[in-house]
């Protein structure tokens, strides 16, 4: 843990953790936010997850039901975590690459099914 507080990990360290489910809500205001930003949805909120790790890794995101397909889609722009990555110098990308780069190991991470459960959804709603 930095002073910042901000834990740096490699993004292959990352990738080694093992996440659990933590909260998962929904948020009126932010499904508000993303029909303004004209995306069809038709609920939205976030979800937190948290490394069985010492000290903690935290990654918490958006997300969304399309409207018509009815699927759980990561929102866009609504990661945030206390990770920074690192280059293999070590040098911190910056929050910007953490977020994308976050946004990218989501595309694989099955976590749709542990935030449907939590909040007592599914495809067939």
């Amino acid at each position: 843990m930095s002073s910042d507080g901000y834990i740096r990990l490699h993004l292959d360290h990352l990738s080694a953790l093992r996440f659990v489910h933590l909260a998962s809500d929904r948020d009126a205001i932010f499904l508000a936010e993303l029909h303004a930003k004209t995306i069809p949805a038709h609920a939205a909120g976030f979800c937190e997850w948290i490394s069985e790790t010492t000290p903690a890794v935290s990654v918490g995101w958006g997300w969304f039901i399309h409207n018509p397909s009815n699927r759980l889609l990561l929102a866009p722009d609504a990661i945030r975590s206390n990770v920074m990555l690192t280059d293999i110098h070590g040098y911190d990308l910056g929050p910007i690459v953490t977020s994308n780069l976050f946004g990218t190991w989501l595309t694989i991470y099955d976590w749709q099914e542990a935030v449907s459960v939590a909040l007592e959804w599914s495809p067939a709603d």
